[in-house]
């Protein structure tokens, strides 16, 4: 995960937390799981084209 991404996600969580009403806390935590989900299949295809299969890690192998 690139540090930018990693940054993005810390601010959903901390605007999660701050957020006053539910409407908002609801919006913020579906960009936070909809940026995860983009990071985890970016993830998988990386690991593709490293020739990795999916659900492992290259220290796996």
């Amino acid at each position: 995960m690139s540090n930018a991404l990693r940054e993005k996600l810390l601010r959903f969580e901390q605007l999660r937390d701050e957020e006053g009403t539910p409407e908002s806390k609801a919006i913020v935590e579906a960009l936070f799981l909809q940026t995860s989900i983009i990071n985890e299949r970016l993830f998988n295809i990386e690991q593709a084209l490293r020739g990795v299969p999916a659900g492992k890690k290259e220290t796996d192998l």
